[in-house]
């Protein structure tokens, strides 16, 4: 099968490492695979593609009419049967895919990567409302709030009726979509997860290899991943456990503001390691802590427990329930009306710090609960789509 990526754009985040890991994955197969991205940022990732995967790119975002020019001509010299555009949202990604393959019998996939009731736009302005001291500050903030939640719900409406297929990356988010978008029986929305992006293959769990280590790996942003939690979770975790540390794998805009945090704050067992390729840290570290408030399906979970490392999670998004049963393989840290409480992610954390036992029994659970989500069961479903799509 001829398959095409449609990205917006490209960078170094989970939208991206996935497309690289099931683009490897699908020409594997034998499928043909191809990108077209209209502007990159970084190409680190696009390195890791396999020899013989086509890159397309154009120099903007939008519905130019060299990027209708491009993409038809890809489409009709490629002889490309599905495009699997990565952006359930916005929409334009979606417009310029049907634009382009009128009347060459090609199927959409558009894919949509965090809650549907969730993103940045939407998160920020309910940033500006907690922090309103004003009453008409509050009123003018819901106000936005309601707008671009109307034009949000719209555009994803619209890329579903547009696509032949619509993903989300959880079962629980099934019901999100019809109450969000207003659609109540939605025959082409499918769920898919996605797969574990590094290979734990060769990995044998020892749990006399595991050190007193706790990370965060990520990007290190406000809007959604909360890093400065982790901190305030760890100031209070420190000089309880003398023999443990903090290490935080991953870069953003919010690390010049954390690494102040921490010195302000006197910690001295943090470390900073920007970004690294993370199995080095799944290998030895004993947890995982993720205090995002809003997410999709977070790659670095079922990363984490394929090597044994046991997460502790705020439980802000509900895909979080699908991965992670608390108690079992690992725990979900519950909002308290709705709001993140340090001191319930300091007692999940220091319960497990002081019970090998347990942090071993989690360990087992969680490998085998990343199973799940192997690259080949992944892989399969995948196929398994693609299949049904060309019959029908």
């Amino acid at each position: 099968m001829n398959i095409l990526f449609l990205l917006k754009s490209f960078s170094t985040g989970g939208l991206e490492v996935v497309s690289q890991v099931l683009a490897n994955e699908f020409i594997k197969h034998g499928h043909n695979v191809s990108f077209f991205i209209m502007r990159i940022e970084k190409y680190d990732v696009l390195d890791k593609l396999e020899t013989g995967i086509k890159v397309f790119k154009t120099e903007s975002y939008g519905l130019t009419t060299n990027n209708i020019k491009c993409l038809r001509k890809v489409l009709i010299d490629n002889s490309i049967q599905v495009i699997i555009n990565q952006w359930g949202l916005p929409f334009i990604p979606v417009v310029l895919a049907r634009m382009t393959s009128k009347k060459l019998n090609i199927k959409i996939i558009s894919i949509h990567h965090n809650s549907p009731d969730a993103n940045g736009r939407l998160q920020k302005i309910k940033d500006i409302h907690i922090k309103s001291q004003f009453r008409i500050g509050k009123i003018i903030s819901d106000l936005r709030y309601k707008i671009v939640e109307i034009l949000t719900s719209t555009s994803m409406r619209y890329v579903y009726n547009n696509s032949d297929l619509y993903m989300v990356l959880s079962p629980s988010f099934v019901e999100k979509f019809k109450s969000f978008t207003g659609i109540k029986n939605p025959a082409r929305l499918v769920v898919q997860t996605n797969p574990v992006t590094v290979d734990a293959s060769g990995y044998v769990y020892s749990k006399k290899n595991k050190i007193k280590e706790i990370i965060y790996v990520g990007r290190i942003d406000y809007n959604q991943k909360r890093v400065y939690r982790v901190i305030d979770t760890w100031a209070l975790l420190e000089d309880r456990f003398p023999d443990w540390r903090l290490t935080i794998v991953g870069d953003g805009p919010d690390r010049m503001n954390i690494e102040k945090k921490v010195q302000e704050t006197g910690l001295q067992r943090v470390s900073f390691e920007g970004f690294q390729r993370p199995e080095k840290y799944y290998e030895r570290a004993s947890l995982l802590v993720l205090t995002s408030e809003y997410e999709g399906f977070p790659l670095v979970l079922a990363e984490c427990m394929s090597y044994g490392v046991v997460p502790v999670v705020y439980g802000s998004y509900s895909a979080v329930y699908d991965i992670v049963k608390s108690g079992e393989n690992g725990i979900v840290v519950e909002p308290d009306s709705g709001k993140f409480i340090k001191y319930k992610m300091v007692g999940a954390l220091s319960c497990l710090m002081q019970d090998a036992e347990l942090m071993n029994m989690m360990a087992i659970n969680a490998i085998a609960t990343s199973k799940d989500y192997s690259l080949d069961t992944v892989y399969d479903s995948w196929n398994r789509i693609f299949s049904k799509l060309i019959k029908d």
